[in-house]
């Protein structure tokens, strides 16, 4: 039986696919097995477009949130990285598990990567400041009621050490890991902030 299951696992996914979202999602064959099922019945062909994500994102989360929709649709660009309006199932496994049950650690390395917009492995005010629009969308974030412009100054004036006005991914993390209101703000993906006391 266990080689009928892996037969099975190569005709659905290429063993190297399978090798790849095991390395960077921690999960075991059969539940990789399963989201790309759940996946295929939503988009056969393989990719997201943005109305198919809003569809499978309702599914997955099971949310009575009054604007799951909108919320779906911010989570959908951000998932979108490389711009082509389509999230493939390795982008979306990688961006759900991340954001939903990954280590904190994962989870600002991924937030990193998102508001890293131009790829310059750095973090700029301006980059900041758009991703924080987004953000504090996405999660409802009840810090909205600030400006994104002001909270992004201020996480620069604690986290940029070397005040190069630019964060690199150690100060990022390591700031995000220190400080448990940056880390509420900029890693919105953390089921545990705010704490509820």
């Amino acid at each position: 039986m266990g080689n009928q299951q892996q037969h099975q696992l190569e005709e659905d996914l290429s063993l190297n696919d399978y090798r790849y979202l095991m390395k960077q999602t921690n999960l075991t064959p059969h539940v990789i097995q399963g989201w790309y099922r759940e996946f295929l019945v939503v988009c056969p062909n393989g990719q997201l477009n943005k109305n198919q994500f809003i569809k499978f994102y309702k599914q997955l989360e099971n949310s009575k949130t009054k604007n799951i929709e909108s919320i779906a649709e911010n989570v959908f660009e951000a998932f979108d990285c490389n711009g082509n309006h389509r999230i493939d199932f390795k982008e979306f496994l990688i961006a759900y598990v991340l954001t939903s049950i990954g280590e904190p650690l994962d989870k600002l390395q991924y937030t990193f990567s998102l508001f890293d917009i131009d790829h310059s492995q750095t973090i700029e005010l301006n980059e900041m400041i758009e991703l924080l629009r987004k953000l504090f969308t996405i999660t409802e974030n009840k810090m909205k009621i600030y400006s994104s412009e002001s909270i992004a100054h201020d996480i620069f004036h604690t986290l940029d050490l070397d005040q190069n006005h630019s964060l690199s991914k150690e100060e990022f993390i390591n700031g995000c890991l220190h400080n448990e209101f940056i880390r509420n703000a900029l890693s919105p993906f953390e089921k545990d902030y705010p704490s509820k006391n």
